[in-house]
């Protein structure tokens, strides 16, 4: 009998209760030994859903589940993406493989690439020459039209329509039902509220609201990493 091969999710709330029951109830995987073995989340005291792995939020057991583990999944969405991309690292500098999840009813045309340990949720549509980098989540129902860059760490919630040829750079978050006109930059870590129409290039840690899209104040990326230390 083959070895199962484990995973480590970080995090413990929503998203990861969506990659623990994907993994355990998928079963057209390429590799149905996959499984997750751990869930590890500083932040909360216990999980909320029920499962059959090793939950902790404890430094000394995340060695101990980083020791054991081959491959990782960070399971914090929202607008958190620099975290999941420092914590991905960290992950990686521990001898960890990142994996990607790609649900089998998302479209993803051939000419486009795909970075590690993306997460690509049912229904998204993306289109031709695209390219979505590093530990970027495309959530439900949002469309990525020819040409499109996302960078390392975004989210793109639910419902979003991005255009043909935008670039949405690193860590930049857009909300739920928001739309991104053609040909426009998103700056870095720049929050586009839900339901918003952008007209123009979004600036660095700019959040903008509204139709159009008006900014109301900067974001501020918030992250620890002190359970490597």
């Amino acid at each position: 009998m083959s070895q199962s091969k484990k995973i480590l999710l970080w995090g413990g709330g929503l998203r990861s209760y969506k990659l623990y029951n994907f993994f355990k109830n998928n079963k057209s995987l390429d590799n149905k030994n996959l499984r997750v073995k751990y869930i590890f989340d500083p932040t909360k005291n216990k999980l909320t859903f029920t499962h059959n792995c090793i939950f902790s939020n404890k430094k000394i057991d995340l060695k101990k589940f980083i020791k054991n583990s081959n491959f990782f999944l960070v399971a914090i969405g929202s607008n958190y993406g620099m975290a999941r991309c420092l914590i991905s690292n960290e992950l990686i500098k521990n001898n960890l493989k990142p994996l990607n999840y790609i649900h089998k009813n998302s479209f993803i045309d051939k000419t486009s690439k795909l970075g590690i340990g993306v997460q690509i949720e049912p229904g998204a549509i993306i289109q031709g020459k695209c390219e979505i980098n590093d530990f970027s989540i495309i959530n439900t129902n949002t469309t990525i039209d020819h040409g499109t860059t996302i960078g390392k760490g975004c989210h793109i919630m639910s419902g979003a329509v991005i255009t043909g040829g935008v670039k949405v750079s690193n860590y930049a978050t857009i909300g739920a039902n928001a739309t991104v006109l053609p040909y426009l930059t998103i700056g870095s870590g720049a929050y586009i509220g839900a339901g918003s129409v952008v007209t123009h290039d979004v600036k660095k840690n700019e959040i903008v609201v509204g139709n159009p899209a008006k900014k109301i104040k900067n974001h501020k990326h918030i992250y620890d990493l002190s359970p490597f230390k």
